[in-house]
Parts: C-alpha cells; sequence; structure tokens
C-alpha cells in the first residue's frame, strides 16, 4: 500500500510540478505563445473524463510495471512531449492509461489542466487571488466552480493513497 501511496504522490505532485514550472516561467512563456501552456489551457475539463483521469491513476497506482513512473515523474518533463516519452518507456503504464479511456497525451495534459485549474479554483475560493490566471479558460473555471465538490470527492483517493 506505501508503494501506491507513493505513486499517487509522485504524479500528482509531478504534475504539479510541471505546471508551477511552466507557470513560474510565464514571464517569458504564456498560454499564447507556449503550445505546451495552451495545450493545457484549452483542454476542456468534463465529469467524463475526470472520472477516466481518476481511473488510468488507479491503473497506474496498482501496476507493478508502472513504479518508474515515480522514479521518472512524466511531469517533471520539460514539454508534454518528453512526458509522453516516459509514459511510452515505463512499463504498461501507456497501456493501463489507454484502458480507462485516455490516450497518453491526454492523461499528461489533463495532468497539468487538472492539477492548475484546480488549484487556481480553490485559491480563488479562499480570496488568495481576486482573478483566474491566463493558464486557466473561463470555460473550464465555470466547470470547475459549479462542480468543485463533485472534482473534489473524485480526486480525494488519489491524494490519500486509498486507491
Amino acid at each position: 500500500m506505501k508503494k501506491i501511496a507513493g505513486l499517487a504522490l509522485a504524479l500528482a505532485f509531478a504534475g504539479a510540478s510541471f505546471t508551477a514550472a511552466q507557470q513560474a516561467s510565464r514571464h517569458a512563456q504564456t498560454a499564447e505563445n507556449d503550445p505546451d501552456l495552451k495545450e493545457m489551457r484549452d483542454y476542456r475539463l468534463s465529469m467524463d473524463n475526470i472520472q477516466k483521469y481518476v481511473a488510468a491513476f488507479k491503473a497506474l497506482s496498482n501496476d507493478p510495471t508502472a513504479t518508474c513512473l515515480k522514479d521518472n515523474p512524466p511531469g517533471n518533463a520539460k514539454t508534454l512531449a518528453e512526458g509522453d516519452k516516459i509514459i511510452a518507456n515505463c512499463g504498461h503504464a501507456a497501456a493501463d492509461i489507454r484502458g480507462a479511456g485516455l490516450k497518453p497525451h491526454d492523461f499528461m495534459v489533463m495532468t497539468g489542466a487538472l492539477v492548475g485549474d484546480v488549484m487556481a479554483v480553490q485559491m480563488k475560493k479562499q480570496g488568495a487571488i481576486k482573478q483566474y490566471p491566463d493558464t486557466i479558460s473561463p470555460e473550464n473555471a465555470a466547470f470547475l466552480e459549479q462542480n468543485y465538490d463533485k472534482v473534489q470527492a473524485l480526486l480525494a483517493p488519489l491524494m490519500s493513497g486509498s486507491q
């Protein structure tokens, strides 16, 4: 169980690291001039794709051949394409993701979008920010605001490591 929790945290923090790293260099890179940031911003979240994401995450967490993602998190890659290669070269990781109904690339994009967007909505709800950064689309902001509790409930097991 510790392996599962460790992998869950590694993947979650890897996604956060990717998003944070992309946003930290935002003065040079924006969603307008960085294709990875633009792709994450333009990805439309839905309950269906979040459920598929959670299923993929759980499959990866339970796959002993996917522990290489813990040692080399795809979210630490400099680009989405590099993250895609890490997933492709990690045991059955790509098959686990496809088995949940997502393409591995969409899993990468969604990790960045979901982590960054949920974090932004949470910060706004807490009053830490007044307006959303340009890395979250108005559509995803509205979707997450309307479905915040449902999304949090879906994501909670991933953060606690109880898959």
